[in-house]
């Protein structure tokens, strides 16, 4: 352990993500590393190295934090998921580092489960960071009992939501007394108010989200803009993200002819998308809390929502935002019939979604996730 760690902690923030160089549950550990870093501890990080290097990743690396990249080659990298990677057993990070504080950073609530055993094995004290949690991945029974031990071990379990906690809870087998829900990162300025979009025709949806149907449900919201009275009716719909299921996406829209769907691409102005589009639509079928739930709010817009994960934690259905009973056509076509029959409440809705989600949320969500790893840090 560090011999100055009253004065300077020594951090390691351990990204367990491997699927991608970059993805959303990566910027929650990237805040929370480049805001403890201004208040002057050690950083480090260790990432899956990639040819690419994320201009995110970048900026913390010119800030100070030392960057670990782990370069497993096949046959390597065919591990299970949730393993420690190969890399590690070569080459210790954590013997590398000495931390006095480790944070697993995971995407999905199970695939740092190889970071969390080697810290216990090793005696780094560390806390578990869940992005996510899917009711399609389970774990297998000696996967769900390691599991359910390196959550257990750490000084604190974090996850996005509640239902992400409680989901958790159930595929481990076990209540998780030193879970901890906390808030995360959003892209819009908190006191942002952009003004009703000129004109209600056509009404204007947006989904924000990567383009991945696996676990946004791009395919849903297709069969329900399909269906004949959604076909007649003067809306469009907004696509904004990227990713690797864009091509296959656009097939399916032009097969289903639905003129009415753009693919606008990633955007970095979130604000700006809210000036022009009337409410949020999100199909999602996993999920943590989606960011731009939130921004969506804070702006003031209705959101459409599955009710999935922690997606419907900060709405008050038919007050604040419309959930869907799940991610399947009936469900959605149900809740956005709601919404639709309502649209001439949208700017009323939108106004009280902003109250709500600011009584739920606060200014500097990371700000204060570094105060809680401070705490158990010390």
């Amino acid at each position: 352990m560090s011999d100055t760690a009253s004065a300077r902690p020594r951090v390691l923030f351990v990204s367990a993500n491997e699927s991608a160089p970059w993805g959303p549950s990566e910027t929650n550990w990237a805040l929370a590393a480049a805001e403890w870093l201004r208040r002057g501890a050690e950083v480090h990080a260790s990432v899956k190295g990639w040819e690419e290097v994320p201009g995110e990743l970048a900026a913390l690396e010119q800030a100070g934090c030392v960057v670990h990249r782990r370069w497993d080659l096949p046959p390597f990298d065919a591990r299970p998921i949730a393993e420690l990677p190969w890399s590690e057993r070569r080459t210790s990070t954590l013997h590398q580092v000495r931390p006095d504080f480790v944070v697993v950073s995971q995407g999905d609530n199970y695939e740092g489960l190889g970071w969390l055993e080697e810290c216990a094995r090793l005696g780094y004290p560390y806390v578990a960071y869940a992005n996510s949690a899917s009711e399609y991945e389970w774990c297998t029974d000696d996967v769900a009992r390691r599991l359910a031990a390196g959550y257990h071990g750490a000084r604190a379990s974090f996850f996005v939501s509640e239902s992400n906690r409680e989901l958790t809870e159930r595929q481990v087998g076990e209540a998780l007394p030193n879970a901890r829900v906390v808030r995360c990162h959003f892209k819009v300025d908190y006191t942002a108010a952009p003004p009703w979009p000129a004109g209600d025709t056509p009404v204007r949806l947006a989904c924000l989200a990567r383009l991945d149907p696996n676990s946004k449900g791009h395919d849903v919201l297709f069969d329900v803009l399909a269906m004949p009275k959604w076909r007649a009716r003067p809306v469009t719909l907004s696509l904004y993200g990227a990713g690797e299921y864009e091509q296959v996406l656009r097939a399916l829209r032009d097969r289903l002819d639905l003129r009415n769907v753009e693919f606008a691409g990633y955007v970095k102005d979130i604000e700006d998308v809210w000036r022009t589009h009337h409410a949020l639509v999100l199909c999602s079928r996993a999920e943590g809390l989606p960011t731009v739930i939130i921004e969506a709010m804070l702006c003031g817009r209705p959101v459409v929502v599955s009710d999935v994960a922690g997606n419907a934690e900060l709405l008050t259905d038919g007050e604040t935002g419309f959930v869907a009973a799940g991610p399947v056509a009936a469900c959605l076509d149900e809740a956005l019939e709601r919404a639709w029959q309502r649209r001439a409440e949208w700017p009323a809705i939108g106004r009280r979604a902003a109250e709500a989600v600011r009584e739920q949320m606060p200014p500097d969500p990371i700000a204060l996730l570094v105060d809680q790893f401070e705490e158990l840090a010390a």
